[in-house]
């Protein structure tokens, strides 16, 4: 269903389907994925298995077995029959499955370690990959060996813009974000951006909205911060919600944009789903949420992400649950 995300409509989203593994699976999400069109949903669990999902119809689907090299930082390509993931055990590499034949179509090569996040290009059949190997590397989906190699401190974050001509590399340690131009790695980043150093180590999560004006510095920390994608200027500090507890496995931000960029939604301990106007909001002083969407019972919202095509997000931790708009007149 194509809705207009607006004040009114992001009151009245509500959970209406959650999904739990067996007990004795019972393991956490660290990593959500939509394909392009919004049909689909991939989550890769700790236990070395990914789900897919029909998003539109909130359908459980298939499981994905990876139980040989593990799996972590699945992501659809631009085709919704295949997924890039890395490996988290035997090695390092990345791979590149057809999920409908579940046979592997190329094996990426040259990480020295665990490869933590990848992002593919918004337009284009390239990727990024970053790694505790202390590089950020770039790969096209049809040739083994990475395109460029970009130095890293670790942890480090990646996002494409949506122009797919930039990206930006960050570390929370150091409370940098560098932002490249693709066609001119060899030069280094062309703005180097200093996050407040009170946010210092305790961000986890990069993302533009698809507007290109607004990056989001995302953590689970109770609190997420907005800098013009132009300037790297700090436009407004998210609060309002509650930090969730350290855990041992990777965590991807509890914060996102909606499709327009308007607004971002961030997940709360408290088990609720916080939405701020940062379209329409002054900037330079804290931003508190305008309203609050209910989580499911018993659930954890902490991972967070909003369908690119459809009025509809998730959010997980051990469960998936998935919101709708839901019309109460």
């Amino acid at each position: 269903m194509n809705l207009d995300i607006n004040k009114n409509s992001l009151k009245n989203f509500q959970v209406i389907k959650s999904f739990k593994l067996p007990e004795k699976d019972t393991s956490p999400v660290t990593s959500l994925s939509f394909d392009d069109h919004g049909q689909y949903l991939l989550a890769a669990y700790a236990n070395n298995n990914m789900q897919l999902f029909d998003s539109v119809s909130c359908r459980f689907l298939n499981t994905i077995a990876s139980k040989k090299y593990g799996c972590h930082a699945a992501q659809f390509t631009h085709s919704q029959a295949e997924c890039i993931y890395s490996s988290t055990m035997k090695s390092f590499d990345i791979r590149l499955l057809n999920m409908e034949t579940n046979q592997y179509l190329r094996y990426f090569i040259g990480h020295g370690a665990l490869v933590s996040d990848l992002e593919m290009s918004p337009l284009h059949d390239v990727f990024l990959s970053a790694s505790y190997d202390e590089s950020v590397r770039l790969w096209d989906l049809r040739a083994s060996k990475a395109q460029a190699i970009i130095p890293s401190l670790v942890p480090t974050c990646i996002a494409y813009d949506p122009s797919g001509l930039v990206f930006a590399v960050g570390n929370p340690e150091n409370s940098e974000i560098g932002l490249y131009n693709v066609k001119m790695l060899q030069g280094g980043p062309f703005l180097v951006i200093k996050v407040n150093t009170q946010f210092a180590g305790k961000w986890n999560k990069l993302e533009f909205s698809n507007d290109g004006r607004y990056l989001l510095v995302s953590s689970s920390a109770g609190k997420q911060l907005i800098l013009d994608a132009f300037t790297g200027q700090q436009l407004f500090e998210l609060v309002g919600t509650k930090p969730f507890p350290l855990r041992e496995f990777m965590d991807t931000g509890s914060a996102c944009f909606t499709p327009d960029g308007s607004f971002c939604l961030g997940s709360s301990y408290d088990g609720r789903v916080a939405v701020w106007d940062v379209g329409n909001s002054i900037s330079g002083r804290p931003l508190n949420p305008f309203t609050y969407i209910e989580g499911a019972p018993n659930s954890s919202t902490r991972t967070i992400k909003f369908n690119p095509k459809y009025g509809m997000f998730v959010t997980s931790d051990e469960n998936i649950d998935f919101y709708v708009y839901t019309n109460d007149d």
